[in-house]
Formats: structure tokens, C-alpha cells, sequence
């Protein structure tokens, strides 16, 4: 929840981040965020919305990425710790 509400200040409370602010967070580039777009080859939808033709993503899908990625790092990090 918290990475979500962090998502939505960073957007001012849009609902959606544009493929640059995805690329951004993903620490690629815009074009090879699309690539993977065409690809089906992203951890989460994007789509276009009508009428804008801009590519984008749904906060919480984003967020629900994010989270799952630290919780795995997380466990693993502790494992390393008790060994």
C-alpha cells in the first residue's frame, strides 16, 4: 500500500504511469519498455487509453510488481544472513 500512495503523490493522483515514468522506474529505456510492450514481455498490463494513443500503466499493478520484487529480495537477503 505504501509503494502505491507513493506512486499516486509521484503522480499527482493519476491513476496511470506514462511509458517514460515506467521506463524510469524500471531503469530502462523508453524504447525498450515499448519493445517489451509488443513483446508481452512485462511484469504487468500496459495499455493504450482511448483517444490519447499514449501507453500506460495502472498504479497498482506497478506497485503490486514493486512490492513482490522486495519481498523476494527481502526472503533471499534473509537466508543469506542465516547461513
Amino acid at each position: 500500500m505504501k509503494t502505491e500512495m507513493m506512486l499516486l503523490l509521484m503522480t499527482d493522483g493519476r491513476p496511470v504511469l506514462r511509458l517514460s515514468e515506467v521506463a524510469d522506474l524500471l531503469s530502462l529505456g523508453a524504447r525498450t519498455v515499448q519493445n517489451k510492450i509488443y513483446k508481452k514481455d512485462l511484469p504487468f498490463p500496459m495499455f493504450k487509453l482511448e483517444g490519447s494513443g499514449d501507453w500506460v500503466a495502472y498504479i497498482p499493478d506497478v506497485a503490486a510488481y514493486i512490492d513482490a520484487q522486495r519481498a523476494s529480495a527481502l526472503t533471499c537477503w534473509n537466508e543469506a544472513r542465516m547461513r
